[in-house]
């Protein structure tokens, strides 16, 4: 797609790529329209209440749903014995998960029963007539001791609690390290975080007579969600429809399949009804999946002026209870661990261990904030032990243009260097460091410091599944309407408007006149769903592909209405314009297509594809260089506070810089980076799902912290357009890549205030006072 630099694919300025246009979705959900899965009612529906499990690890003895089915209202209870006893997980060989649970509970939470009742007051009161006698058995909470333990086994039919390794090496480690002048460890630890969606999680179910069932849910992969529902009940895929809802947030909660599901489909099952269920925000909390917490421990050989030979780290993911994304999260951790400074030797090795805690899923960045967080407090200890600037050691060990020295990964569009350079310019870095040591030589409680964390992520996910293709169908009507079917799914980060926009462009139409048609399943084409800043990137090059035919289509038929040739005529803003004079109209789409209809005898369509034609290839182990497509880079700095008397920390400004490829609408890429970099504070700062023997000891926002308004500081972002030659008109994603680098950042912030290396996350008052001995 080289022909689309700067211009659009026929050679024309561009009038809508750049451009801040308003979000088609906006109005609508501004003015509450928009109607959420728990706004949706249905007739004759039934309303869900699932029993989950008091005991982290018990077997179930009895189950007594004798009261519960006598309860006016009452219409369906099921327990495990009744229902599909097929076991399932996101990846399928590690399959460990009954939708519920027959003879054993793993964690508080566990799903036991459920019911369906008129009302959600029916339902909960039914709920609580049910009695569950359990036989305890020993529990495990650390993953470090469920590693070592062969007495408590979270899966007895498993020989170990380790569910599954991840490891990848490049280059005899031991060697580097032998050919290195320093060597320097630390362990980093990271918490769970949870999602803290707006809406909570829910499904709406309804199984018909002929086999079929429809299912309404907000999700983030509406094909791949279909395959796990599958998985799950032994329905067929060809038999399962899903209507995704408009999605109040998600940032990886919505990837995975929630129980909840398939224990909807049972209820509909008996009941020949439409099953709801909607989590309360103590569900969410209590039972939902979180962040994947890590303990990392990092080793890293280097020579005297700062040059990394050699990095090595070791992984423990609490996995909790169940799989999920566990072995992906690490995969995708350690395929940017691994390639991120350009060492001759790396090592990565993992292992994702069961403990009875509620199970974890994908989360926004996927395992490469924890990585990041880690490595970049780590490589600023190895700077000050060596007396390099910060940014100096940065540059030193940057990536470039190329395949990198230890893994071959190929990099192309290489920003880094630039992103670290403007970073320290906007921020005043090098000034700053120096003004702030002669402020903290003068200050008793109060310390200012100012962090450095560099980043690199995917611009367009991985190869994983060997597979990254998408199709996209645009049909015209009569009057010009445009109707795009496609699998573009918006979460909030401006999907719609992006695929509106490309379209737009590509045809040479007003976006006001284009309709999104993407709910559907059993309508939109297959794709993989949104996750690692793939989404806008592929549906994007699809629906470009069909835009581009169909111009050429409204183009043809132009040329015939106006007598002229097809090179002296363009469209643009949705009209038809004479190239050497392209401010007069002389054709709008809708004629056109009038035309087109009641003259010729026809109307206009076109398919769109994108194919990635490495994804096959990228997949396999020996070929893990080009696993990843395309890199994004970036830089944060951080300017903090730190009150050595209370231990607080004040983020006084967050400074961004991100590689975007070309910014395809700049007002949704800002707040795309505000909203991350506001997340990557919270799992700094705030954020911690606390379990104390597997009980959630903070199941509400009264005690789970998150930033508030007053806390948020200025973010300044700027971008790197580098262009992507792969993007649609040059772009890449940037989903995920603000929240990457923040957490980094801000403890090395903290260590330039007040010398410490704080290692575990978050960083709190607490943390910070214990640290320096006053408690």
């Amino acid at each position: 797609m080289e022909d689309l630099k700067l211009q659009n694919p026929n050679g024309d300025s561009n009038y809508n790529i750049g451009k801040s246009v308003p979000r088609v979705d906006g109005v609508m959900k501004a003015t509450g329209e928009v109607k959420y899965l728990p706004d949706i009612e249905m007739q004759g529906m039934l309303y869900g209440k699932i029993l989950r499990s008091k005991e982290p690890h018990a077997i179930i003895k009895e189950i007594d749903i004798s009261q519960a089915t006598k309860l006016p209202g009452v219409r369906a209870v099921i327990t495990g014995k009744n229902i599909s006893t097929r076991k399932y997980s996101f990846i399928p060989n590690l399959a460990d998960k009954e939708i519920l649970c027959i003879d054993k509970v793993r964690f508080i939470g566990d799903e036991i029963a459920a019911v369906a009742a008129d009302t959600n007051e029916i339902a909960e009161n039914a709920i609580r007539l049910i009695t569950v006698s359990y036989e305890s058995l020993p529990a495990v909470f650390d993953p470090i001791e469920a590693m070592d333990s062969d007495r408590v086994l979270v899966h007895e039919g498993k020989k170990t609690n380790v569910a599954a390794t991840f490891t990848k090496s490049f280059g005899d480690i031991e060697k580097g390290f032998s050919e290195s002048d320093y060597i320097f460890e630390d362990v980093f630890e990271t918490a769970r975080q949870s999602h803290c969606c707006m809406e909570t999680r829910g499904c709406i179910a309804k199984y018909d007579l002929s086999g079929k069932v429809t299912i309404w849910m907000p999700t983030q992969l509406q094909h791949r969600s279909r395959k796990q529902i599958s998985d799950a009940t032994g329905i067929s895929t060809g038999n399962i429809r899903i209507i995704n809802t408009p999605i109040g947030g998600a940032f990886g909660s919505k990837v995975v399949m929630d129980t909840k599901v398939p224990i909807a489909i049972e209820l509909s099952k008996l009941t020949n009804r439409p099953i709801k269920f909607t989590n309360t925000r103590e569900d969410e909390f209590t039972s939902s999946r979180a962040r994947y917490s890590f303990k990392i421990k990092l080793k890293t050989g280097v020579n005297k002026d700062g040059r990394i030979i050699a990095k090595k780290a070791e992984v423990i993911a609490d996995n909790g209870a169940y799989c999920d994304e566990g072995t992906a999260v690490l995969s995708f951790g350690c395929a940017f661990y691994t390639v991120l400074y350009d060492a001759k030797y790396t090592s990565f090795k993992s292992s994702l261990v069961y403990t009875n805690k509620q199970p974890c899923t994908a989360f926004r960045g996927f395992g490469n904030p924890q990585m990041h967080y880690a490595f970049e407090a780590h490589l600023d200890k190895i700077a000050f032990e060596l007396g390099i600037d910060p940014m100096e050691i940065r540059m030193i060990n940057k990536n470039k243009n190329g395949n990198a020295i230890a893994s071959n990964a190929l990099i192309t569009n290489c920003t880094f260097e630039q992103c670290i350079q403007q970073a320290a310019e906007i921020s005043d870095f090098h000034n700053k460091r120096i003004s702030y040591k002669e402020f903290n030589k003068n200050s008793s409680a109060i310390k200012k410091g100012i962090g450095m964390a560099a980043m690199l992520h995917t611009g367009f996910t991985t190869r994983f599944f060997g597979f990254n293709a998408t199709d996209t169908y645009i049909k015209l009507s009569e009057n010009g309407i445009i109707s795009v079917i496609s699998p573009i799914i918006e979460l909030g980060q401006g999907g719609l408007t992006a695929v509106t926009q490309i379209v737009a462009e590509g045809i040479g139409a007003d976006v006001k006149d284009i309709r999104i048609i993407n709910n559907d399943s059993d309508i939109i084409p297959y794709d993989l769903g949104v996750y690692g800043s793939r989404h806008t990137f592929i549906c994007g090059n699809a629906a470009l592909d069909a835009a581009i035919k169909l111009k050429e289509q409204l183009l043809d038929t132009a040329s015939q209405m106006l007598n002229c040739q097809r090179k002296d005529i363009n469209l643009k803003n949705g009209y038809v314009v004479y190239r050497n004079n392209p401010n007069a109209q002389c054709l709008s789409i809708e004629e056109i297509c009038d035309y087109q209809a009641f003259s010729c005898g026809r109307l206009f369509s076109a398919v769109g594809k994108y194919v990635d034609e490495l994804a096959p290839e990228g997949a396999k182990p020996e070929n893990y260089s080009i696993n990843i497509p395309t890199y994004s880079f970036g830089c944060q700095v951080v300017e903090v506070e730190v009150n050595e008397k209370t231990g607080n920390i004040k983020v006084l400004k967050v400074y961004a810089v991100i590689d975007s490829g070309r910014t395809l609408n700049p007002c949704l890429a800002e707040g795309q980076m505000e909203g991350a970099i506001v997340q990557g504070l919270g799992l700094a700062l705030k954020e911690e799902l606390i379990i104390n023997n597997g009980k959630v000891a903070n199941p509400s926002f009264t005690d789970y912290k998150v930033l508030h308004a007053e806390d948020v500081p200025e973010i300044e972002v700027k971008f790197i357009e580098s262009y992507c030659d792969e993007g649609p008109y040059g772009i890449k994603g940037i989903g995920e890549s603000g929240l990457v680098p923040t957490a980094g950042a801000i403890a090395n912030a903290v260590f330039n205030a007040s010398g410490l290396l704080m290692k575990e996350l978050p960083i709190t008052s607490e943390k910070i006072l214990r640290a320096m001995g006053k408690i």
